[in-house]
């Protein structure tokens, strides 16, 4: 099988007019790139505030999941943790020309780690590994992280309408070597790049429809989740370790925490192993809320075939029993397949 890595050299093409506005983007980031943290943090600190007053559909998804994770919560509450997240998310974004534009040495000085035990204790069972990690804002930084600390690694990417974006996120992504797939190379060549002495890195916590998913519990709702982790995990005879990436505010550095390996993993559950794949995510965010991409579509997928709008969920009437409107909904739409 032909190795489909994603193929870092710059093309001619992508100094086409239409990218225009994706290399000036590209100038700014290399411009705050050379700035001090406390400068990008401090434009943060100034903007977050009334951008979270901002009615965008971005905050509008954020919202919704953000009510379905947590139901307990006032609505106080869920804006006070939007506008926080919002916050991580300004500083994290403003810093991300660093892994291109600056020096390897300067990038592993902007690293912390917690629970690099559980690192050293994964390696040291000679087998590869699978590095769980969760969608949060800094989370191209951990994978950098295990880069530079001269791990073989390997992930795959889903590829953008915009190839400059692709182009400077990848060549970003390989600066300390390793392999990109585009995520249509399928399973099949994570388990070669595992047989042929890479490690893994996996996002466990996207939504890829029903069909490659069961509905589990995540934090307080189903949700689809993939049932690829186990199945990894068994034929490539690989350690599933958990790991989270932060930006440590205090600090102003980018924190990779480790939790310990999944021993007797997979079992002969399949529920059981995915449920826990969910509790791992969940201990990994508790605490640190505000670093989880919570814009993305996590409960998009509903459990009876359907997918749920997020532009609906979001209205005001809707978000404030938006238990009660899903079970509404889901009742409507299983009329609507019976009829048709």
């Amino acid at each position: 099988m032909a190795d489909q890595k994603f193929d870092e050299r710059f093309k001619l093409r992508y100094l086409h007019p239409r990218f225009l506005f994706s290399w000036l983007g590209i100038a700014i980031l290399a411009i705050l790139a050379y700035l001090p943290s406390r400068c990008r943090d401090a434009i943060a600190d100034l903007t977050y505030k009334p951008l979270s007053k901002l009615n965008v559909g971005f905050k509008r998804k954020a919202l919704v999941n953000l009510r379905l994770a947590f139901p307990d919560m006032t609505s106080q509450q869920l804006e006070e943790l939007y506008a926080d997240f919002l916050r991580v998310g300004i500083k994290v974004t403003l810093g991300y020309g660093i892994p291109f534009f600056r020096s390897r040495e300067y990038l592993k000085s902007t690293y912390i780690v917690t629970g690099e035990e559980f690192l050293k204790e994964a390696v040291s069972l000679n087998r590869p590994i699978l590095f769980m990690a969760p969608h949060a804002w800094a989370i191209d930084h951990c994978g950098l992280y295990l880069s530079a600390s001269g791990l073989n690694m390997c992930t795959m990417m889903h590829s953008s309408k915009n190839q400059v974006y692709d182009w400077f996120m990848n060549k970003m992504r390989l600066k300390f070597g390793g392999k990109v797939y585009e995520r249509g190379a399928g399973v099949r060549s994570v388990l070669k790049a595992l047989k042929d002495g890479y490690h893994c890195f996996f996002l466990p916590d996207q939504d890829l429809g029903e069909k490659s998913s069961r509905f589990v519990k995540f934090f307080a709702e189903d949700k689809a989740s993939l049932i690829v982790l186990p199945k990894i995990s068994q034929f490539g005879n690989a350690v599933i370790l958990p790991m989270f990436s932060c930006y440590n505010e205090e600090r102003r550095k980018y924190e990779v925490v480790f939790d310990h390996y999944f021993d007797n993993y997979p079992s002969d559950d399949l529920m059981k192993d995915v449920r826990r794949m969910n509790a791992s995510i969940e201990h990994l965010v508790e605490g640190r809320e505000k670093q989880y991409m919570w814009f993305l579509q996590i409960y998009k997928s509903r459990p009876g075939g359907w997918t749920m709008s997020y532009a609906e969920a979001s209205k005001k009437e809707n978000l404030r029993n938006l238990k009660e409107y899903l079970k509404n909904k889901k009742v409507e739409e299983l009329s609507r397949k019976d009829r048709s």
